[in-house]
């Protein structure tokens, strides 16, 4: 399921493909009367256009804006990044998706800093918190980690809003 938040048309979700060559269309509701795919493989959906592709096996961010009829796709990989991890600012600590739960997860020993979720090792998507509610933002503040030890952190993005979860072990 991806999922229209201001109800403007613009609907956004992560699926998990975790087969290489998986075929797909979008449809309004778990029947296929109304359904668009893409024929011609150009980004444009048709309303019973051909099957969509994705080559690769793989966690993919899917957008879909139904009224100028276009939809993206973009293959990620998670990372925790921050001064409070590791490597600093200087690289992600790579997480582990667990098709089972649909949560991405680390455990790794954190200082007191920051973190922040980084898709395939690049600023270009990044997840924060604003508010310091668990909710994330695109591009959003950096999560405090208040004091040093092992911590188990989750990011949930099979849910409407995007959360995370940081638990001291």
């Amino acid at each position: 399921v991806i999922y229209d938040q201001k109800n403007n048309g613009k609907y956004e979700g992560f699926i998990n493909f975790p087969d290489p060559n998986t075929e797909f269309k979008f449809t309004d509701g778990p029947s296929w009367d109304v359904n668009y795919g893409d024929t011609g493989a150009d980004g444009t959906l048709d309303a019973n256009g051909d099957n969509i592709f994705a080559a690769e096996a793989g966690y993919y961010r899917l957008k879909v804006d139904k009224t100028a009829l276009t939809y993206s796709m973009l293959r990620t990989d998670w990372g925790l990044i921050g001064s409070a991890t590791p490597a600093g600012w200087d690289a992600d600590q790579n997480m582990t998706y667990d098709p089972a739960t649909g949560i991405w997860s680390i455990t790794l020993d954190l200082v007191a800093g920051e973190i922040k979720f980084r898709a395939n090792d690049d600023w270009a998507v990044n997840l924060g918190d604003n508010d310091a509610n668990k909710k994330m933002e695109y591009d959003g503040s950096n999560i405090v980690i208040d004091e040093a030890g092992n911590y188990t952190i989750e990011l949930i993005l099979n849910v409407p809003v995007y959360t995370y979860t940081v638990t001291k072990n």
